[in-house]
């Protein structure tokens, strides 16, 4: 089973020369990230609200705001699609973490968000996904921070970095 006791809230986002702060907004997206890992799938915001023993009203609010600053994508009817690097939906991009005993796994966004997912649990894994050209199915792992393909591949990004908040779903 994964552990969950890592700093709040992540190594891989957190300026370790200020704090974030500790407000209802940070609480959700902390709870959202710990239970989607925990589950294995997108919490509701209802369940997120009975974690925090807050009103839906509330964590609803808190989705908005976390989306506005680009932490979160979400549906139109206000359930998170996107939890960065994290998606709650199906994609091609199938992050399995762990032995074959106590295999977890999520979907990435992308390759880049499913390495992501990787890196953020700061662990070895495996990203199976198939090629964008071709569709032959890859297995793209990370070993000691190592990241190896099989069969090797490039990863191509259609649109600069800087421009992927134009468009982040198509992205």
């Amino acid at each position: 089973m994964l552990s969950l006791d890592i700093a709040f809230p992540f190594p891989h986002n957190v300026d370790h020369h200020r704090v974030v702060p500790d407000d209802f907004k940070n609480r959700v997206r902390v709870r959202l990230y710990r239970m989607f890992l925990e589950l294995g799938r997108c919490p509701s915001s209802a369940e997120v609200a009975g974690s925090l023993q807050c009103a839906p009203a509330e964590v609803a609010t808190a989705f908005e705001e976390l989306a506005t600053d680009h932490m979160l994508v979400l549906q139109p009817g206000g359930e998170v699609l996107m939890a960065n690097p994290l998606s709650a939906v199906p994609t091609p991009f199938v992050v399995e973490t762990g032995t074959d005993a106590g295999r977890q796994s999520w979907y990435g966004n992308c390759i880049w968000d499913a390495l992501g997912v990787i890196a953020m649990l700061q662990c070895d894994g495996r990203v199976r996904a198939s090629c964008g050209c071709c569709g032959e199915s890859m297995i793209v792992s990370v070993r000691k921070g190592e990241v190896q393909a099989n069969p090797p591949g490039v990863v191509h990004f259609a649109v600069p970095a800087k421009r992927w908040w134009d468009d982040i779903v198509f992205n």
